[in-house]
């Protein structure tokens, strides 16, 4: 019987240690060190070969990013394969070879596909989406891989891996990419809001807006829109969070104020101050990579300028009954390797 293994890959190397088990998945960490090297993985449910695995890897050097791969050991190349994702059976996410995949021989034989920095970043919040994940290979010739994993004990273990490398509350911590493990998203006052759950007026707007990951027409109907959420900020009102769209580094979300009181333009789309160097100040209807802390009553937003961190801006807003006010803004222009992610020269600053 031709002997097939199957594993996802967060590329990075690691370390030997003592293993933790969280669920179906297993965290091992380098010992010794600041700068550890951590690996999470679990056995697949199912899978049409011998067998499959599961693996997240990441260094523990600062600038360190995760890499996503697909290792298959098979008796014959997939040549420019096509690979669809599906959490819980629902819409598959798609990528093909090119500027999402690139295909090269497994160290260990076999097939090694690997995503871009790009492709990883989309999918790591679509992996705490629900309990299963299906995976589906495609080669050029048609021939065709599966497997099929199971998700709970993820966030859990991604969380050990921060701790491990002493990036717990950091804004490059694996938590914060993937999301949803919050104690604010546990209680309930933060929920996500997938694509069918979203209001229909609200959905429209989005639509209107010429956000991409919002219009059914498109070829792949985006799962980005899964990273959208809602948090209750007293009162009868509600923060949306919608995504409009995605890049390499940065998930850009439009916000709205929802007053069920109002008869009409219940949905009002916030405007925020920004900060520039070159420019100065102005104002963004779209912020990115939002998060809402409900027991601080903050709205934070970080515009990564690359996928270091080490240039873009940082605001924090604090809601008062009425509206949003920055409490505190940081940037920095350049791009120079220097300093922590996020961690840049305030310009303004507010009574807190």
């Amino acid at each position: 019987m031709r002997r097939l293994l199957a594993s996802l890959v967060l590329i990075v190397a690691g370390g030997a240690a003592n293993a933790l088990q969280f669920e179906g998945w297993t965290v091992v960490c380098g010992a010794g060190g600041a700068a550890v090297d951590c690996r999470v993985e679990t056995t697949a449910l199912k899978t049409t070969g011998n067998s499959a695995r599961l693996v997240a890897q990441r260094a523990g050097l600062k600038e360190a990013q995760p890499r996503l791969a697909l290792s298959v050991d098979v008796a014959e190349a997939l040549n420019r394969p096509r690979l669809a994702l599906a959490v819980d059976g629902g819409p598959p996410i798609r990528f093909a070879s090119g500027a999402d995949l690139a295909s090269a021989p497994g160290p260990a034989g076999g097939v090694e596909i690997r995503f871009s920095d790009a492709a990883t970043r989309k999918l790591l919040p679509f992996f705490r989406r629900g309990k299963t994940l299906a995976v589906e290979i495609i080669a050029e010739d048609r021939r065709a891989v599966s497997a099929e994993f199971a998700l709970p004990g993820l966030a859990p273990a991604f969380a050990e891996v921060d701790r491990a490398q002493g990036r717990v509350d950091r804004p490059d911590a694996l938590v914060a990419l993937v999301g949803g493990d919050t104690p604010a998203a546990r209680s309930g006052q933060v929920r996500d809001v997938s694509r069918e759950n979203a209001p229909p007026a609200l959905r429209q707007i989005m639509v209107d807006r010429d956000c991409p990951v919002w219009d059914r027409n498109e070829t792949d109907a985006s799962f980005l829109a899964e990273e959208s959420f809602a948090a209750d900020l007293g009162g009868g009102l509600t923060l949306w969070a919608m995504v409009c769209a995605s890049g390499a580094t940065n998930v850009d979300f439009t916000l709205f104020l929802e007053d069920p009181s109002r008869a009409a333009g219940r949905f009002e789309p916030l405007l925020f101050a920004a900060f520039l160097e070159s420019v100065g100040w102005t104002g963004v209807d779209v912020l990115s990579n939002v998060a809402y802390d409900p027991a601080k009553k903050q709205l934070t937003a970080f515009d990564r300028g690359r996928a270091q961190g080490d240039c873009g801006q940082v605001g924090a807003w604090e809601w008062g009954g009425a509206a949003f006010r920055m409490v505190e803004y940081r940037a920095k222009e350049e791009c120079d390797g220097v300093g922590e992610p996020g961690k840049f020269p305030i310009v303004f600053r507010g009574e807190r």
